[in-house]
């Protein structure tokens, strides 16, 4: 059974549902792509499973539990999140706000072990932000404050992953820089990874499994490979295409029409 699954579920804002009665189960040890156009519903689904959008309906299990009955402590511990539009507290530095991924793990007294500060390290090395340490957040450039963010999800040190639109101001390079970084992360250390991405193309190189959204419903998922075509893309994007393979990793690649 996957650890992390929906049945009938229901989310939305204010009462009116934004999706309805989805369910949705993610591969376990593999990286999921969920992918639509604006407004299709990706992020709210994401949110859900986060456990940061209350359902309207239906429910989110971990490991067999209702998330709603699993206490925020243990959840923080098995599942990390980078949400779409962090906020930082005023003055914090890049040190704080890495270390706080390590919250969850320490105890009553918040003593921080050499296990935090080994965790911490490896999230500052592989997202490229050790040398920031000591800048206040405000400071820097969008991309690099994006990057920190990752750092601070990564510090969590979590078995299942989920990061909404983690690409957002970074630069073609980092983006690939960092999408290799999750997969490696998935490899290595077998992480569940679900990742809302707006680039079709990295979606399709970089994940295993890709969930297509429309108007709040899931309208294809699987393989990248299985489910992208030129009609799903024109049905879920509006955009007239042709699909060929990708020249370096043969996966699908779009190309507007």
């Amino acid at each position: 059974m996957s650890r992390l699954r929906t049945a009938d579920l229901t989310l939305g804002y204010d009462d009116r549902p934004v999706i309805a009665n989805l369910d949705v189960t993610i591969p376990d040890g593999r990286i999921t792509a969920i992918v639509g156009a604006n407004a299709c519903g990706k992020s709210t689904l994401l949110r859900g499973l986060a456990r940061l959008l209350a359902p309207l309906g239906g429910a989110v299990y971990l490991d067999g539990k209702s998330l709603a009955d699993v206490r925020t402590l243990d959840v923080a511990k098995v599942l990390g999140l980078l949400p779409q539009t962090p906020v930082a507290p005023d003055g914090i530095t890049v040190a704080d706000l890495v270390s706080r991924g390590r919250y969850p793990h320490q105890g009553w007294f918040r003593r921080w072990t050499d296990s935090d500060h080994d965790a911490v390290t490896r999230a500052l090395a592989a997202t490229g932000t050790a040398d920031l340490i000591d800048r206040p957040i405000r400071s820097l450039s969008g991309g690099q404050r994006q990057r920190v963010w990752v750092a601070m999800a990564l510090a969590q040190d979590t078995d299942l992953l989920l990061l909404d639109e983690p690409t957002t101001y970074l630069d073609i390079n980092h983006q690939v820089e960092l999408l290799r970084l999750l997969r490696t992360l998935n490899e290595d250390s077998g992480k569940t990874i679900v990742v809302v991405l707006h680039d079709l193309n990295l979606a399709c190189r970089f994940s295993d499994h890709l969930i297509a959204m429309s108007a709040g419903r899931i309208v294809a998922e699987g393989d990248p490979t299985s489910v992208v075509t030129a009609r799903l893309v024109e049905a879920v994007f509006g955009l007239s295409c042709l699909v060929v393979p990708d020249p370096v990793a043969g996966t699908p690649m779009i190309v507007p029409a």
